[in-house]
């Protein structure tokens, strides 16, 4: 009897512990086939048939309906170039280029990856509507403090990441394998 005990006792332990770091993976936001390429994430099988299970867990989670591997990929950024979490007080410049793809977007989300509420309702800069230099680079400020050209504002809440969006890319199934130098790059400027 007692042996009995000892072994439901045992289950349990396992089946709380199993469900409890489970969830705690999910809480976090993580996903297992994450590739890391800079400052920049990539779940490279988000939207693919054999995604691993925490990342469709996290998926549905969350809500988001990622794209699917022809459509494009979606890179998301927590961190600066220098490893520094992004911060509303600081001010960054985002550029020069983007990865190959027919269209891309850029936008500022909040740690569930929704748009940042901002005074000027701006919450996504697309390639068809940004301001080039004279040799097809770009540069984006993303701060709280308005700026001219192209601007992204972030709103006065906590954390936030930005969101990379290329659609119709060539590079959907070797996300892995794209060099850090064609994805744009994120310095700090200053902090308040």
């Amino acid at each position: 009897m007692r042996a009995l005990a000892y072994f439901f006792l045992a289950c349990a332990i396992g089946v709380a512990a199993g469900v409890g770091l489970s969830a705690l993976s999910l809480l976090d936001g993580s996903v297992f086939d994450v590739a890391a390429i800079g400052p920049w994430r990539v779940a490279a099988k988000a939207g693919a048939a054999d995604a691993d299970p925490y990342t469709r867990a996290s998926l549905e989670r969350s809500g988001e309906i990622p794209l699917a591997l022809g459509e494009g990929l979606q890179f998301i950024a927590r961190t600066d170039d220098s490893g520094s979490p992004l911060r509303p007080d600081c001010a960054y410049l985002v550029g020069a280029r983007a990865p190959a793809s027919r269209f891309w977007s850029l936008g500022v989300v909040d740690r569930k990856g929704f748009p940042i509420e901002n005074a000027a309702h701006r919450y996504v800069f697309r390639s068809s509507e940004i301001l080039r230099d004279g040799a097809g680079g770009f540069e984006i400020a993303v701060s709280s403090e308005v700026r001219a050209g192209n601007w992204l504002p972030v709103g006065p809440g906590g954390a936030f990441a930005l969101a990379l969006r290329l659609y119709d890319s060539p590079l959907g199934a070797t996300a892995i394998g794209i060099d850090a130098s064609a994805l744009p790059r994120i310095a700090k400027e200053r902090c308040r």
